[in-house]
């Protein structure tokens, strides 16, 4: 499968959190992410030569079914090597567009997913670089130092939908995405960005799943984000990269260990 790729000059969605992650270099460990569902639905076994009907036993819940709480869901330190994965428990900003059929394509893109989710989660992924030598120079500490700062963050946003509510939402992308190729206008928290052009490209996992090159311009600088969507069941999951200069990269084995783990 081949990387997915993101460059971004100056990432409008960069978070405060991920921001202070990549300013202290906070430690690893896996994440604490806030479960918003507890226990399963009630299920009624019927009698059998065994004996009567028991009641109050939970359905086990299917792989990317509402009832999955998103903690067992969503991508987590032990599944990856060589990454920090790291809890992050603010929402993304609803983006707006100046087209109204360029909506859900915006907030996408900004790492927001939609409301009336029975669950939600969210985690961060930054590769780990690797040690410096005991004998290292001062100057080669200032360049690492410098390269952890501006590191590559791959968020991961994972929701769970009631019903068919998540095919929906995924739908609603795919049809924004075709219709506004040309690109629009988006604002975030007071914040405008151009994008000159939507560019699809191959996208993998889950029961369907959608990949967007965006192309944009801010302050006169173009850069270029990329946008990845997977949906399982009644999950879906946002991926997006961001990076305070250079080229930004969604890292690909995050990508590849949560499809995975959607099963």
């Amino acid at each position: 499968m081949r990387a997915v790729r993101a460059r971004c000059t100056a990432a409008l969605t960069v978070s405060g959190l991920v921001l202070a992650l990549l300013a202290t270099g906070c430690g690893a460990g896996r994440p604490t992410v806030i479960v918003v569902e507890a226990d399963g639905p009630v299920a009624e076994v019927p009698a059998s030569a065994d004996g009567p009907a028991r009641k109050g036993q939970p359905l086990s819940p299917q792989k990317g079914s509402p009832q999955e709480a998103p903690e067992r869901l969503l991508v987590a330190q032990g599944d990856l090597l060589d990454h920090k994965v790291t809890v992050e428990v603010h929402d993304s900003a609803a983006a707006g567009a100046d087209r109204p059929e360029c909506r859900e394509l915006a907030r996408a893109v900004s790492g927001f997913l939609p409301q009336g989710r029975a669950g939600w989660a969210r985690a961060s992924v930054v590769a780990v670089a690797s040690a410096l030598p005991d004998d290292a120079s001062e100057q080669q500490k200032r360049a690492a130092a410098l390269d952890a700062a501006s590191s590559t963050v791959t968020v991961v946003t994972l929701a769970s939908y009631p019903g068919d509510a998540a095919h929906g939402h995924f739908v609603e992308v795919q049809t924004a995405g075709r219709a506004c190729e040309g690109g629009y206008a988006a604002t975030e928290n007071g914040e405008t960005v151009t994008v000159t052009r939507i560019v699809p490209h191959a996208a993998y996992g889950g029961d369907e799943a959608l990949a967007y090159t965006v192309e944009a311009e801010r302050d006169g600088e173009p850069y270029e984000t990329e946008l990845m969507v997977v949906r399982k069941g009644g999950t879906l999951v946002n991926f997006h990269a961001s990076r305070l200069s250079g080229e930004a990269r969604l890292a690909a084995p995050a990508i590849e260990a949560q499809v995975r783990k959607l099963g």
